[in-house]
C-alpha cells in the first residue's frame, strides 16, 4: 500500500499580503519562506539573511475591513480600524519572533474619484507585544485579548482606540520593518 499525499498547508490570504509587502520592504538578500510542517504551530512565515544566516519568525494576524463609523472619524482622524481577538496563551507561549497585525484601511483616492483598501502592518517583536499586553491588562471574557486598532495613515500614526489609548506608531509600515532588518542584518 502506497503514502496518500494531500494538501497540508494553505496560504492565507493576509500572509499571503504580508508575503508581498515583506518582500518590497526588506533588503535583497533577505528572502521570505512559509513552513511546510504542519508541527511548526503560530509560525507562519520564516525570513532568512541568505548572506550571514540569520532567520526570524513571524506570526500573522489580519483583520477585516471595517468601515469607519461618523463618530469615529470626527473623534480619531482619517483611516480605519482592525479589530484582532485571541487567547491570551497564543501571545505568551507562541515561539515566533515578531507578530506581524495587518489592518486594512478604506480610504477615498480623490484622484481617480475612488475607494480603496490599501493595507498596513503593525509590527512588533513578540518580547515587546507580551510587556504591552501586561501594562495595559489586555485580558478580558475568558482570556481572550482584544485589540481594537485604529490606523490614520495621513498622520502615519496607530492606536489602541478601545480601553486606555496607546499608540504603537512605531512600529506602523515602514518603522517596524526597519527594526526586523537590523536584527537579520547583525
Amino acid at each position: 500500500m502506497g503514502k496518500a499525499y494531500k494538501n497540508f498547508w494553505s496560504l492565507n490570504a493576509d500572509e499571503a499580503v504580508v508575503c508581498g509587502i515583506l518582500r518590497s520592504e526588506t533588503s535583497k538578500n533577505i528572502e521570505v519562506f512559509m513552513p511546510l510542517n504542519a508541527q511548526m504551530k503560530d509560525i507562519d512565515l520564516v525570513l532568512m539573511n541568505i548572506s550571514n544566516k540569520k532567520s526570524l519568525t513571524v506570526q500573522v494576524k489580519g483583520s477585516r475591513a471595517f468601515e469607519p463609523r461618523k463618530s469615529e472619524i470626527i473623534k480619531y482622524g482619517q483611516g480605519s480600524p482592525g479589530w484582532f481577538f485571541f487567547k491570551k496563551d497564543v501571545i505568551f507561549r507562541n515561539k515566533a519572533d515578531y507578530f506581524i497585525f495587518i489592518i486594512y484601511v478604506l480610504q477615498e483616492d480623490e484622484k481617480v474619484g475612488r475607494r480603496i483598501i490599501s493595507p498596513h502592518t503593525i509590527t512588533i517583536s513578540t518580547k515587546k507585544l507580551r510587556l504591552l499586553c501586561r501594562k495595559f491588562k489586555k485580558v478580558g471574557k475568558g482570556d481572550m485579548y482584544n485589540f481594537f486598532l485604529w490606523v490614520n495613515p495621513v498622520k502615519k500614526e496607530a492606536f489602541d482606540f478601545k480601553d486606555k489609548k496607546y499608540y504603537v506608531s512605531e512600529y506602523l509600515d515602514k518603522k517596524g520593518f526597519e527594526r526586523m532588518n537590523k536584527e537579520l542584518k547583525k
